[in-house]
């Protein structure tokens, strides 16, 4: 990428301001769920200034997002450009720095104060978002980004699984710049999106065959579903379903997320027997990543005795 050849327009706020916006990330990304960046209601970005770094160190943003540094430290820090294009000044505890993106390239930064504090802002016409979990082979998994185009541009998807970027999928941009498809990957692969001769930075979607595994017991009146999936996948959603007569087959009825052991329990209170089972599934709770095996939950059956 070109060094950064836009200009920033830049707001000083004091006062105790909490860090928000996308969760820390290797690198991160402008939230998403806002508008496209362009004018007025532009992503943001939100960097926490710490005792020692800048969290996220490295972001990605689209040409018209806003960055904001909040100092969460106890110490006084800056934010000063490496080209000299920009300095905060000092900035207390609690203050705010924002600068919005004029342009693609990439800005270099640090603190004048402490050696050894950088970070680097990325500005791209276009960003594939980080998936937020695995993907299972053989199933539909939703990609979806943000791009600094008109509404109705064209964008392809693009995959790569060591033998170079091929065409997986296209889609369109909305009127807010979001864009989104379906990929159906076989395995672990790099992507990226593509407009014309602009194209995003690669994000890794990892693909695991999953096993769920689903025990039922009866204690005391109560039903307990214990799970666990492997390969390891904690935070992952996992949903219990009941097949119900009359609603003629599967239901969900519970929804939870795997802990730190890759393990779920589901506590239900049924008046009959029922057949049941567990998927692990995309946020939605609905798309199916992987299933356990049938089994039931209830009262035993009752015998009859002639």
């Amino acid at each position: 990428m070109r060094r950064w050849r836009g200009s920033f327009a830049a707001v000083l706020v004091t006062g105790s301001v909490a860090a928000a916006g996308a969760p820390a990330a290797p690198v991160g990304h402008a939230g998403s769920g806002t508008a496209s960046g362009h004018g007025e209601g532009a992503a943001a970005m939100a960097v926490s200034i710490g005792f020692s770094d800048f969290t996220p160190s490295a972001i990605r943003v689209l040409p018209g997002d806003m960055v904001r540094w909040t100092n969460d430290s106890v110490r006084t820090h800056t934010v000063t450009a490496d080209d000299g294009s920009f300095d905060s000044g000092a900035l207390p505890t609690g203050t705010v720095f924002e600068r919005h993106v004029d342009a693609p390239g990439v800005q270099r930064y640090h603190c004048s104060v402490h050696v050894g504090m950088v970070g680097s802002v990325e500005a791209w016409t276009l960003l594939l978002d980080f998936p937020a979990r695995a993907a299972a082979p053989g199933r539909a998994f939703p990609l979806s980004g943000r791009a600094a185009l008109a509404p109705g541009a064209a964008v392809r998807i693009q995959a790569d699984t060591e033998a170079g970027f091929v065409d997986v999928a296209s889609t369109v941009t909305d009127a807010d710049g979001h864009f989104s498809a379906q990929v159906m990957p076989s395995k672990s692969a790099t992507y990226r999106a593509v407009a014309g001769d602009v194209s995003s930075p690669p994000v890794t979607l990892l693909v695991l065959d999953h096993t769920v595994a689903a025990t039922a017991s009866r204690v005391h009146g109560r039903d307990i579903v214990r799970v666990r999936v492997t390969p390891p996948d904690p935070g992952a959603d996992v949903v219990l379903q009941l097949r119900i007569p009359e609603r003629f087959g599967w239901w969900p009825v519970r929804h939870v997320r795997l802990d730190e052991g890759s393990g779920a329990r589901f506590v239900v209170r049924l008046r009959r027997r029922l057949p049941a089972r567990v998927h692990l599934t995309l946020r939605d709770a609905a798309t199916l990543l992987a299933g356990s095996r049938t089994f039931h939950v209830g009262p035993p059956a009752r015998h009859r005795h002639r």
